[in-house]
Parts: structure tokens; C-alpha cells; sequence
């Protein structure tokens, strides 16, 4: 009986921490933003960076942007809108634990992108 209490106790156990390794949140992804000194267009130019600050890839990452356009051209495959004041990072492919994914923009006005959603990539070793 104890030996199946103590074996029981550690199959929970492993669960939790196999499970509580990998646990992305929104928060995990920081949207790093400023000015350049460039402009296009006579218009300011803006880097925007998506960094991943957990230990799994985090892929199909949404953020808010309401109202987003620039003069600048902007790589499609690294930010794009998808519609319902909603665009697309990195085309949704995974961005890699503690990498960043970062695009230029140019407009008069700065934008706030929060993330909205995005799903793990945890690959067991």
C-alpha cells in the first residue's frame, strides 16, 4: 500500500513539473518600441521588437493593431494584418525561446501593440 501511495505521489509530482516547465503567458512576450532617426517620407520611422522571454516557441502570436499602416513597407512574412483590428507575427511561425522577431514602420503616429494570443511549442528532451 505504501509503495503504491509513494508511486502514486510521484507520478503526480512529475506531472506538475513537467507541466509547470513550460507554461507561456501572454506576458512572456515583451513589445519593445522606439523611435529611429530616420524618417521615410518625411514621416518617423519606428522599430518595433517581439521578444520571446520563455523557454518554449511561441508560434501563432497575434497583437492588437487598431488602425496600423505605415508609408514604409513592411515584410508581410514578419507583421501583417489578418483582420478584426488584429495582425500576424512572423507570418505565425514560431519565434524561438528568448529570440525576437523586429520590423520598421514609419508614421506619424506611434502604435501600441498588445499581444493577444499565441500558442507553445514545447519540445521535450
Amino acid at each position: 500500500m505504501a509503495s503504491t501511495y509513494v508511486s502514486l505521489l510521484t507520478i503526480i509530482l512529475f506531472t506538475f513539473l513537467v507541466k509547470g516547465h513550460c507554461q507561456c503567458q501572454l506576458k512572456d512576450l515583451t513589445v519593445l518600441s522606439s523611435k529611429t532617426p530616420r524618417q521615410i517620407q518625411g514621416v518617423h520611422e519606428w522599430q518595433v521588437m517581439f521578444v520571446n522571454n520563455c523557454k518554449c516557441s511561441l508560434k501563432g502570436v497575434t497583437v492588437s493593431c487598431k488602425g496600423f499602416h505605415s508609408v514604409e513597407n513592411v515584410d508581410p512574412n514578419v507583421f501583417a494584418p489578418i483582420g478584426n483590428d488584429k495582425c500576424i507575427v512572423n507570418g505565425g511561425r514560431p519565434i524561438q525561446p528568448f529570440a525576437s522577431v523586429m520590423f520598421l514602420y514609419a508614421d506619424p503616429q506611434h502604435f501600441v501593440f498588445e499581444p493577444l494570443s499565441h500558442d507553445m511549442v514545447c519540445v521535450s528532451s
